[in-house]
């Protein structure tokens, strides 16, 4: 399954950046503002590249992906998107036989929002991250725990932290669109945005608890739903 998510989320950034004109390459990633999106394109490209190759050591971490930027800069767009299907097959095997981290998918989808945000373009697909979004929604409440206790619901779920039923339980009820939550939950909307959700009870502490990547503060573009 993780291999066809992949795969499919591949499709999708391709789809999204062939024809761009030039200067929309160089347009600035607002989720990640040190990167273009061709340098984002790029790291895409180096993380198939090192999976490919078995070299995961420092997944995801900040001279991991340096590396990837730097390794191709200058390459054009053309070249890059050739060297990224050079790797699918073998990215997706390693996947599909679990040898390297599943948070690979994960890595693919969070920066298709990151592009899709960055250039305008509308909401990715349900199919295509909705399955993820959910997994990583589970993950992260479930492992809230203490007095201070959630209730989330989106896309037609509930989950519950563990302790919700607890005597002297101070609950708060979180009532969000499913992939606005996913974005949250990947750091990718500000303590602003996510106190703008709709909460009963108190929002803090979770506008910084739940971004599994720490909390930000720069206002983030919100695409219009998929039509």
């Amino acid at each position: 399954m993780s291999a066809d998510v992949y795969r499919s989320g591949h499709a999708r950034v391709v789809a999204l950046v062939e024809g761009l004109p030039d200067d929309r390459w160089e347009r600035a990633v607002p989720a990640c503002p040190d990167w273009s999106v061709r340098d984002l394109l790029a790291h895409l490209v180096g993380t198939a590249s090192d999976v490919a190759a078995r070299r995961t050591a420092g997944f995801a971490g900040p001279e991991w992906t340096a590396t990837h930027v730097r390794d191709r800069a200058g390459l054009d767009v053309g070249s890059l998107l050739a060297e990224w299907e050079s790797h699918l097959a073998a990215t997706t095997e390693a996947l599909e036989e679990r040898r390297v981290p599943l948070a690979v998918v994960g890595d693919l989808l969070v920066h298709e929002g990151d592009l899709v945000e960055a250039l305008g373009a509308p909401q990715p697909p349900w199919d295509g991250w909705a399955g993820t979004a959910s997994v990583l929604v589970r993950q992260v409440v479930k492992g809230i725990r203490g007095r201070e206790t959630l209730v989330v619901r989106a896309g037609g779920t509930e989950w519950r932290s563990p302790d919700d039923t607890a005597e002297g339980a101070v609950r708060s009820v979180l009532r969000v669109d499913l992939y606005e939550l996913y974005r949250g939950l990947s750091s990718r909307r500000s303590r602003p945005q996510m106190r703008r959700w709709d909460w009963e009870g108190p929002a803090d502490p979770w506008v910084d608890a739940l971004p599994v990547h720490g909390p930000r503060d720069d206002e983030q573009p919100v695409p219009p739903p998929r039509v």
